[in-house]
């Protein structure tokens, strides 16, 4: 417990830097490449959050009191309307949420179900719009659904998650430790193809669909352990 402790202190101060001290930085140029250096670090110490925090997914008391705490920041900071001032309490509420519907919903069927349908889903809505991506990105401040990325050294976001994306990545992680499906690879499968997904939106200037890359790296980075889990019964759990 103190080592997983101490790595959730590392990752949220790391977090906490990146994100609180974004204004203070050094702007980069051009700004296109600036977003791209602003924004991976953070999606990956999300990704490393989430995995670390993955094993409370057995302590449902502990999840509900972050939970509570992350949403009473969150509230905080979007009266503050404050660039992403409000990201780091949103990722956990979000995490923190994730894993308690992993917990509530723990049932075979949704290890794979879930990844598919949402992914689908997803992926529908998304290549569907004709939205299109600037950067930096031009979003308001204290948005409570939106974990900004902010832009080093300006008042502007490098890039966006919403939180439900980052809902659905703590839920999938919250079921790889549950299920025993390689918990440290799945965080690192779809922490991948979150970064993937916002390098094609960076690349491509259009939304990507970050859930359903999301439901791509679990199914992918678990694909050898699936077969195993199905055939000792998991899917009817």
């Amino acid at each position: 417990m103190a080592r997983l402790a101490a790595a959730l202190l590392a990752i949220l101060g790391g977090l906490a830097v990146l994100l609180l001290a974004a204004p203070d930085l050094p702007e980069l140029q051009p700004p296109g490449r600036a977003a791209l250096v602003a924004a991976v670090p953070p999606i990956v110490l999300l990704g490393a959050l989430t995995y670390v925090m993955g094993p409370l997914v057995r302590i449902p008391l502990a999840l509900a009191g972050l939970a509570a705490a992350g949403g009473l920041l969150t509230a905080a900071a979007a009266a503050q309307n404050a660039h992403g001032g409000g990201t780091l309490p949103e990722a956990l509420l979000a995490i923190a949420l994730g894993l308690l519907f992993a917990r509530v919903f723990d049932l075979g069927a949704f290890v794979i179900g879930v990844p598919l349908v949402i992914g689908a889903i997803d992926l529908i809505t998304t290549l569907g719009s004709s939205a299109v991506r600037t950067w930096p990105q031009p979003l308001p401040g204290g948005e409570p659904l939106t974990l900004e990325l902010p832009l080093w050294g300006a008042d502007v976001a490098a890039g966006s998650l919403s939180i439900a994306t980052v809902l659905f990545l703590a839920a999938l992680q919250g079921y790889a430790v549950r299920q025993r499906l390689r918990p440290a690879g799945t965080a690192a499968g779809m922490t991948a193809a979150l970064v993937g997904a916002y390098l094609l939106e960076w690349r491509l200037d259009r939304p990507m669909p970050q859930t359903a890359f999301v439901a791509a790296g679990f199914l992918i980075a678990c694909s050898d352990v699936l077969p195993r889990w199905w055939r000792s019964g998991g899917f009817e759990r």
